[in-house]
């Protein structure tokens, strides 16, 4: 890791919830793959932050909730031969700039969190299970 890594977390809600989806359907490798790649994509977040010259397309920054960005990646699982994109798999993580360190707050399918307003939907199942975000709008 250098200097300029982030250090990520998964947050407790996270392994009690959707992710238990992802794991029963994607056992073994696929899945650890995949996590492992979420990881490192968010460690290097300065590389991949939508302001960066990369533009990287997979990640949209929400807003700034007091010291964190808010952000959402999309995400495929390995081995699979689909777009991030249109795979309807998220990330939702709180960005600590000033101390580097990434807090995945809810990781979900479009299958878990559908339409409509699927946004207003993830953003209620945060600030209600985050207190430092229940002003999540």
């Amino acid at each position: 890791m250098s200097i300029d890594d982030y250090s990520v977390f998964i947050e407790p809600f996270v392994e009690r919830h959707y992710i238990h989806g992802f794991i029963k359907k994607y056992k073994g490798k696929q899945w650890d793959i995949t996590l492992s790649a979420i990881k490192e994509t968010l460690t290097r977040y300065d590389n991949v932050a939508p302001n960066n010259i990369s533009n990287y397309s997979k990640l949209d920054i929400i807003c700034q909730c007091q010291s964190y960005t808010i952000i959402k990646l999309d995400f495929t699982i390995a081995g699979s031969n689909v777009s991030a994109k249109s795979s309807g798999n998220r990330v939702v993580a709180a960005v600590d700039r000033q101390n580097k360190i990434i807090k995945i707050l809810l990781i979900y399918s479009k299958n878990d969190i559908n339409q409509p307003n699927e946004t207003v939907k993830w953003k209620r199942i945060v600030s209600q299970n985050y207190p430092e975000f229940k002003n999540l709008k």
